[in-house]
């Protein structure tokens, strides 16, 4: 499981450190993709695998073919070298609008990557519409 917010930075070479509690659970590789909304998601590989099962299952012809359009073309492998570190693919960054500081957080099944601004202004919106929180 993937849990907690971090902030880290992308270097000029577009590799960001994961964070040191979620490399073990890439060892075996893991999908970098356009996320929902303004960000991108990183799956262990088997996850990855599941969830396309699961998204596509209840779809129409149709909408399976827009989803497999936006979300396949834009996805990458990703290993991580020595260091614990990633390379994002420059249209991924671009996507997410990624420049230097970035927020990693964890989401359960994956972890997302944010632009640091962007990640505060919505949790900020989070914090402000008072969603209740069964914990």
């Amino acid at each position: 499981m993937f849990l907690g917010e971090y902030e880290h930075n992308i270097d000029a070479k577009g590799r960001m450190a994961v964070p040191a509690k979620f490399r073990a659970q890439l060892d075996k590789g893991a999908v970098i993709s356009k996320g929902m909304g303004a960000c991108l998601s990183v799956y262990t590989m088997s996850r990855w695998e599941e969830k396309s099962n699961e998204l596509i299952a209840g779809m129409s012809s149709d909408d399976l073919r827009d989803f497999e359009r936006r979300i396949y073309p834009s996805a990458s492998e990703i290993e991580l070298d020595a260091q614990g570190r990633m390379v994002i693919p420059p249209r991924l960054r671009a996507y997410a609008k990624l420049a230097t500081e970035v927020t990693v957080a964890g989401v359960r099944d994956h972890f997302e990557i944010w632009n640091r601004a962007t990640w505060q202004e919505y949790q900020e919106k989070l914090d402000a519409e008072g969603s209740s929180i069964p914990f």
